[in-house]
């Protein structure tokens, strides 16, 4: 999967007071750049036109960095003029102590101020844009490339930042380094820009970082800690209660307070945020949201339960289809490329697969059962008496997930998929299997016995209100097997070959005595999962 990043608004905006400095042309800007260099070029033409003596007044929203360098232009090139520079309440809090943005506008203005030990990265990257100055290109930012690190070090997988590069002038690429020191995701770069891969489990349980050279980087480096259990001991982390938050409280306590930085966090480390909230991402990643990840995203908040956050959000949907997908899956490579239908419900296909090289024994079990039970679904759906599905891949009709949502059984905290599975068989419409590479969706095995067994009494809970005869007669023909396997064992010598078969076409390369140890407990964690799926359903 492809991702394309914003451009650096760091190098943007500096690129943008040369550019005023000099008397240059200002680059052009567009919609899909970051509101801070929108801004700080929309200030910039203003003064253009300013005429001397008329009072004039410049809104830079939450801009900080536009409110930094203006300070020392104005003071440079319109000493005395009547001219005042506003913004948000939050920018109007900030102190007017000399940040490295100040710094770094004296140094684009040609100040010869002293290197120092241990300088900001910015006010090193502004020296060398000064010096090289107009020959600087743009880059993709790598404080933004930070989310996407923490995405995958959170949910797995690989993913293709385009526009990176290692020699780099933004001090932020140090996250490569930090993420595959502690978090075991890697990055590779090619002519494109680089691919960031999961490739093992977290490297360490204590994470000690100082963050004065890169203190954007700390809402994501936070949070992938709390969320993988890594123990964070942060330093220079002081100045982050006066950016556009304060970024300490709000990574505690998981709030985004009107902070593009904590929205795009907490989005890929999966806390709510609302549609409301998202809009200040465009003050750095205007595209932050796309189609590929959460388009829009069911969110609990009513305390309701999945179906009613689920329900929310396919009525707020305005586009003919729906792709649904759990929070916790890896989104297929397809999301990213456009589909052409002609079904009503389509049926895609899971795979299950550890965040670890070495996956435990519960895990190896479930990514066994996974494959029987995919297999089993695709075999089913393709000779056209479909028996499962899953919500955590699934299209679906917009129009038809409406008129079967009233069969979906709201009183059942499971279940939209199977339900909704029913309902379309009901009423007659068409359902279609893609069972191909790219659109599998990668899900993860629970880790522990008492979740793991919690989830399938759960999913047993709603058997008795299957009224289809295909999910029916499949029901208790495994019932019926399973039962005789533990009344006569021996039966296992027919049941094994067969089911085996049905593991290895998904996941070839499971072994034989994992099979046959899923094959020998599978009666008994059936039967257990069954009785306390129909007497804790109310519980759940």
């Amino acid at each position: 999967m492809s991702i394309k990043l914003p451009i650096s608004k760091s190098i943007a905006n500096r690129i943008l007071l040369l550019q005023a400095i000099h008397g240059d042309p200002l680059m052009r800007v567009s919609s899909d750049m970051p509101d801070d260099v929108i801004v700080l070029h929309d200030a910039l033409m203003a003064l253009r036109a300013h005429k001397k003596g008329e009072p004039l007044t410049i809104y830079l929203k939450n801009c900080g960095t536009a409110l930094r360098f203006l300070q020392v232009h104005l003071v440079k090139c319109y000493p005395g003029e009547p001219i005042t520079l506003t913004g948000d309440p939050r920018l109007m809090e900030r102190d007017g102590k000399p940040t490295s943005q100040t710094t770094s506008a004296r140094i684009l203005y040609g100040e010869n101020i002293p290197v120092e030990p241990n300088e900001s990265p910015y006010i090193t990257m502004s020296r060398k844009i000064a010096e090289a100055y107009p020959k600087v290109e743009l880059e993709a930012d790598w404080s933004s490339a930070a989310f996407w690190y923490e995405y995958v070090a959170i949910h797995g997988g690989s993913l293709h930042l385009e526009g990176l590069t290692s020699d780099s002038l933004q001090g932020d690429k140090v996250v490569a380094d930090i993420y595959a020191n502690y978090f075991g995701v890697t990055t590779t770069f090619t002519s494109t820009g680089a691919v960031v891969n999961k490739e093992a489990s977290a490297m360490h349980q204590l994470c000690i970082l100082d963050f004065t050279p890169y203190p954007d980087l700390y809402p994501a480096v936070a949070l992938t800690c709390e969320r993988l259990g890594i123990e964070l001991q942060a330093t220079g982390i002081e100045n982050l209660r006066h950016k556009e938050s304060d970024r300490i409280e709000a990574v505690r306590l998981h709030e985004v307070r009107n902070d593009h930085r904590m929205a795009m966090s907490l989005m890929c480390a999966d806390y709510p945020v609302s549609i409301e909230e998202q809009a200040c991402i465009a003050k750095s990643y205007p595209n932050f949201v796309p189609e590929h990840i959460t388009p829009i995203k069911g969110v609990n908040d009513d305390n309701l339960g999945k179906k009613h956050a689920l329900s929310k959000l396919i009525h707020a949907a305005t586009s003919e289809y729906v792709w649904l997908h759990d929070d916790d899956v890896v989104l297929p490579e397809a999301c990213e490329k456009a589909v052409v239908l002609d079904g009503d419900l389509i049926i895609l296909p899971l795979r299950m697969e550890s965040l670890y090289d070495k996956p435990s024994l519960l895990e190896r079990l479930q990514i066994a059962e996974y494959a029987a039970i995919q297999e089993l679904t695709m075999r089913s759906a393709k000779s056209g008496k479909a028996v499962m599905c899953s919500g955590a891949n699934l299209i679906v009709k917009r129009e038809v997930w409406l008129e079967c949502e009233k069969d979906l059984h709201p009183e059942i905290p499971s279940g939209d998929d199977m339900f909704l599975l029913e309902a379309v068989k009901r009423h007659g419409y068409k359902i279609k299997v893609i069972d191909e590479p790219a659109y599998t969706a990668v899900v993860r095995p629970l880790t522990s016995w008492k979740a793991f067994f919690r989830q399938r009494m759960r999913w047993a809970g709603k058997a008795p209100k299957y009224t289809d005869r295909d999910i029916i007669r499949c029901g208790r023909l495994v019932a019926a097997a399973n039962i005789l396997q533990i009344l006569c064992p021996l039966i296992i010598l027919i049941k094994f070959p067969i089911e085996y078969k049905l593991i290895k076409a998904r996941e070839p390369r499971t072994s034989w005595y994992v099979a046959l140890l899923l094959e020998i407990a599978y009666p008994f964690y059936i039967l257990l999962s069954l009785l306390g799926g129909l007497f804790r359903q109310k519980k759940w």
